[in-house]
Order: C-alpha cells, then sequence, then structure tokens
C-alpha cells in the first residue's frame, strides 16, 4: 500500500545524486491526479456497474486465478498474484510472455475448460508488439482448453503510471475478493507464527 510514496522517496534520492536513468519521481507525483481519480471509481462506494475492481472481483471468487504479464509487466503479475495471496488468503499464480509459451503454455493442453481457474492477462501498449501478439495468438490456441483471459489494460500515458495504477487496481480487486470469500485481508497469522517458529 506504500509502494508510490517508498517509490518517490527512493527516486527523489536517486535524483538528488544524479543517478543517471532514474529520475521519474516527477511523472509520478504529476500522475497523483489521475491515480486519486482510479482509486476513487474503485471505492467501496461504487455500484459493481460503475466498479472495475469489484467487476474483476466477481470474476475471481471461487476461482484460482493465474496472472500474466508481458517483459515489462512481469512484475505487476507477480503483484497480482501476491495480492491475491496476502489479502485474499487465495492461492494464485503467475507467469510472463515469452517465457510462459516454452513450458507452461503446454501445461494447459491437458486441462479441461471447466477446471476453476480465471486467467488474466495485464497488457500494456508500451510492450513490443511481438509481445503483445503473444497473448492474443496464445489464447487462441488455448481456446477449448483453459477459461478465455480476461484482458487487464492498463491505463495511463507513461509505462511507470500504468504499472502503478495496475498496483492500485491488484490491491482493491484482490481485498473485494477477500470480502467475497468471507475473510479478513488484514491479518497475516500464519506469517506471525512461521516467524515465532523460525525464531
Amino acid at each position: 500500500m506504500a509502494t508510490i510514496c517508498g517509490l518517490v522517496a527512493l527516486l527523489t534520492i536517486f535524483q538528488h545524486f544524479q543517478v543517471p536513468g532514474l529520475d521519474g519521481a516527477d511523472e509520478i507525483r504529476n500522475a497523483g491526479h489521475f491515480l486519486r481519480e482510479a482509486s476513487a471509481s474503485w471505492a467501496k462506494e461504487v455500484t459493481v456497474d460503475k466498479n472495475y475492481a469489484k467487476q474483476l472481483a466477481l470474476l475471481s471468487v471461487g476461482k484460482t486465478p493465474v496472472f500474466y504479464g508481458g517483459e515489462l509487466t512481469a512484475p505487476l503479475a507477480y503483484k497480482w498474484k501476491i495480492s491475491w495471496n496476502e489479502n485474499a488468503k487465495n492461492i494464485a499464480f503467475w507467469n510472463e510472455y515469452p517465457e510462459f509459451n516454452h513450458n507452461e503454455f503446454m501445461g494447459w493442453t491437458s486441462h479441461p475448460v471447466e477446471k476453476p481457474f480465471v486467467v488474466f492477462d495485464l497488457v500494456s501498449n508500451f510492450e513490443h508488439p511481438q509481445v503483445l501478439k503473444r497473448f492474443t495468438i496464445s489464447d487462441k490456441l488455448l481456446s477449448g482448453r483453459r477459461p478465455k483471459a480476461n484482458t487487464v489494460n492498463l491505463a495511463g500515458d507513461s509505462l511507470t503510471v500504468q504499472l502503478l495504477w495496475g498496483c492500485i487496481l491488484a490491491d482493491f480487486t484482490s481485498i473485494y475478493v477477500a470480502i467475497l470469500n468471507g475473510v479478513d485481508p488484514t491479518p497475516v497469522d500464519l506469517i506471525e507464527k512461521l516467524k515465532s517458529e523460525l525464531a
């Protein structure tokens, strides 16, 4: 939840020490209004028909989600996976293109479409065209072998803003999944017990 604050602080330090290529703090600050507006559209007061996070949560409940990103969005796919794990207390998986096409692609071929999975493609228009083509072709070739992918088109006028938009959406959506799962998204009791046992 503190990703944006931490990222701005880190980039400001890099900027101060003139680290080349790491001067995006102003870009993130300038995106603040856009990201606040997006967050407001996913708030609990916003009804399902206008709330994208709630719509995605309804697609996910009772299923195991699998999140796919491209070379640029793979870290975001991983973030969605851990949001589901920690907030929704729900198992989830992730992978990235083109690596997906080398092995996991074949793993879907023995699974009928009725299996309790939900697939999400996290897509940025900044990805290389060949990577974007892999999302489309893979979904076509796996038709009938896995559930059809739900495409989440990342919003924003830069890759950084799109990734932050996707991070916030992951948190809202996974918290709604937690509520639908009948669990409190806040505690991580089992992690605390693990730490205690390891100590």
